[in-house]
């Protein structure tokens, strides 16, 4: 009776995650069509848009919905190792969630490179940690189930992809296999899948691709697309968990003491790059991303280095927004760089396994960046190729990025919140910089 219960709650919960997606995915939409619109012609607009909206949604963050910030992937593995409820609540309540839910769509509407899958995450686990409290007996095991849970709903939600929804919850955000909390993965993950396909239908994230990769000597290329990706993506999660290491002094003190004007100098930043990139590199990049994936249009050469920059940027400001899908951008950059090197390649093929490459070089999680992939192209005559680059991203990541990214972070997130909770004295002592 008790487990059939919680099952009901975690459906209930599921759903409410899918419609909550719908929403925000709309609205992710239409936040990217008002940027462009009001852009469109005014080359100078972003000059003034990019610094004013980064520093306020850094303020909004830090003094209204804090622990907003950044992803929330990291939130959602850092309440994992959470042992009191109240803890958890912090990090995981609705006061955050909308937060999330608002602050990610007003990035979207000023043109900041982030992604809507990090943020679903962070909302879903949110709605699921409240669902969890009707009438279930509250126990540190069952708020693990419900945070994997609304991991796996959020991703499926964020990309359609139920499967990759329960691979990264069990690869990424558990690292074990538990019969009873993977049995809650795959409940959370379908009744959410369900809840969008009942709302709009089949729709791969982006589209159907129909490319292949044919026996012969271009598999030779995989290998060496695979390893600059995973590199790519190491050095990009370097720069995350380590931003002291590669910023100059004087910005460092800034961003301690001055955190909106920092987030200003960055939207500052991001202006000047999409300026270069002729707007290409605002947004998560989508369009260009799926021209390449489905009709073999070559995005410019210099695409994946400015738009790796673009995200580095976006992420260091403080704003909250994902990386998922602007790294799958900078991994179509990467993928098709070979096809502006090497005319004739198949231009789709490569922007897959760049994009395998250069994420699971980020995350360092073959299985999820596999399954992710093929589910998002709903392409499984490329599953061998885009496995095949994932593992060695991963490889070659680990060889620049020793820790992975999501999990680092989420170690610094408990560190600040422990450091929180000291007394003063104690503080002073820990931190004597």
């Amino acid at each position: 009776m008790v487990a059939a219960w919680r099952n009901l709650i975690l459906g209930l919960a599921a759903i409410i995650t899918g419609l909550i997606s719908i929403m925000f995915g709309l609205g992710v939409i239409r936040a990217s069509a008002l940027f462009a619109d009001v852009t469109a012609g005014r080359a100078w607009l972003p000059f003034l848009l990019c610094p004013a909206g980064f520093a306020l949604i850094v303020f909004l963050t830090r003094r209204v919905f804090p622990g907003a910030q950044g992803s929330g992937i990291p939130q959602a593995m850092a309440g994992l190792q959470m042992q009191e409820a109240a803890e958890i609540d912090s990090v995981l309540s609705l006061r955050i969630a909308v937060g999330k839910f608002g602050l990610t769509l007003l990035g979207f509407a000023i043109g900041a490179s982030i992604g809507k899958e990090g943020p679903t995450v962070q909302i879903g686990c949110a709605v699921m940690n409240v669902c969890g409290r009707l009438g279930l007996e509250r126990s540190h095991a069952l708020q693990r189930v419900l945070i994997l849970a609304g991991g796996a709903a959020g991703i499926t939600c964020a990309f359609n992809a139920p499967i990759a929804g329960v691979i990264f919850a069990i690869e990424e955000m558990a690292r074990s296999f538990d019969d009873r909390q993977v049995r809650s993965i795959i409940l959370a993950a379908f009744a959410s899948g369900v809840t969008l396909f009942l709302m709009r239908g089949y729709q791969p994230y982006f589209g159907l691709s129909h490319a292949t990769l044919t026996p012969g000597v271009i598999w030779l290329l995989v290998p060496a697309c695979a390893v600059i990706g995973g590199l790519a993506g190491g050095l990009f999660a370097r720069v995350l968990i380590t931003p002291a290491l590669f910023m100059p002094e004087l910005i460092n003190r800034i961003a301690k003491s001055r955190p909106a004007w920092f987030a200003g100098f960055c939207g500052l930043s991001l202006a000047v790059i999409g300026l270069i990139s002729h707007g290409q590199t605002f947004d998560a990049s989508y369009g260009e991303a799926q021209a390449a994936l489905i009709r073999g249009v070559l995005p410019p050469l210099d695409f994946a280095p400015l738009k790796f920059l673009a995200t580095l940027i976006s992420y260091l400001s403080g704003i909250p927004g994902g990386i998922f899908a602007p790294s799958l951008a900078v991994g179509v950059g990467v993928g098709t760089a070979f096809a502006h090197l090497i005319p004739g390649l198949p231009v789709a093929a490569f922007a897959m396994i760049g994009m395998a490459g250069y994420f699971s070089g980020v995350v360092q999680s073959p299985l999820t960046a596999t399954a992710i992939v093929i589910e998002m192209t709903s392409n499984p005559a490329m599953t061998v190729p885009v496995g095949l680059a994932a593992i060695l991203g991963t490889l070659a990541s680990r060889l620049v990025c020793k820790e992975p990214v999501y999990h680092a972070m989420a170690q610094q997130f408990l560190r600040v919140i422990a450091h929180r909770h000291l007394p003063a004295p104690e503080r002073a002592d820990s931190n004597p910089s």
